[in-house]
């Protein structure tokens, strides 16, 4: 078989969750592409997916480190850009927010040289979620403020719900509570307009903490319930932890 149909069987196994195949396909394509650069970088960071998929975060930044090295050399600064948003990805989601916005910082000047502005409004969004770990609350707000503008200018329903959370977020951040409630109750909006029941729990999840801050638990606890919907429907692994969440919250609205 040749190592593109490797390459192919590959990326449909990773899309159905079945990493283990994906990896093995993909590791029989690197055998036959080796003398080909432009898959070869491809196949590098398809690894690089699977091995951050399963949790091994050096193997993934290795293989991703081997697909820069390639780009560099192709001066393909548009998938460089992409690939170092990858790797603060990584570092992000294992709570390191300053290597991760150390990252996303560099893939923000490429990928504004490359004008790839869709993958700009999803960084910018990474960047200020990243920010607000950092306690950088400020800066946190205009990377938020400069996706949701580029999303808006973009139009694009996916990036505009996920731009309006990320914004809900940092408006909460610098204490703007009455803005960042608005901002997550538009969100859900959006989010329930185009099915993605993800962004549905995230953005009420998100609500569940402003309700609670504001004293009113009843609300919050309305939110939890929705979450707690979802969570059960596609057996999400927080369930447990909201259900308890949530029995708290009744306990203190009947005191």
């Amino acid at each position: 078989m040749d190592p593109y149909t490797f390459m192919r069987q590959g990326n449909d196994a990773f899309s159905k969750g079945d990493y283990g195949s994906a990896l093995s396909l993909y590791l029989k394509a690197v055998e036959g592409i080796r003398e080909d650069p432009d898959p070869l970088a491809d196949l590098y960071g398809n690894i690089g997916n699977v091995y951050g998929a399963i949790g091994k975060i050096d193997e993934a930044i290795g293989y991703y480190k081997k697909s820069m090295e390639i780009l560099r050399r192709m001066e393909d600064y548009g998938r460089l850009g992409v690939t170092y948003v990858n790797i603060g990805n990584l570092y992000a989601d294992r709570g390191n927010s300053e290597q991760g916005i150390h990252y996303y910082k560099q893939g923000v000047l490429l990928l504004e040289r490359s004008e790839k502005w869709e993958e700009l409004a999803v960084l910018y969004g990474n960047i200020s979620l990243a920010l607000v770990q950092h306690s950088e609350q400020q800066t946190s707000l205009e990377y938020a403020e400069k996706g949701m503008a580029l999303a808006s200018r973009l139009n694009r329903p996916k990036l505009t719900a996920d731009a309006t959370h990320r914004l809900a977020k940092a408006k909460e951040g610098v204490g703007e509570l009455t803005d960042a409630l608005r901002l997550s109750k538009s969100a859900y909006f959006l989010y329930h307009q185009i099915k993605d029941e993800m962004g549905c729990a995230a953005s009420l999840y998100h609500q569940v903490s402003l309700y609670e801050s504001t004293g009113d638990l009843k609300a919050a606890i309305r939110c939890l319930k929705g979450v707690i919907v979802i969570d059960e429907k596609y057996a999400l692994p927080k369930l447990n932890k909201n259900k308890k969440r949530l029995k708290k919250l009744q306990d203190r609205c009947s005191e």
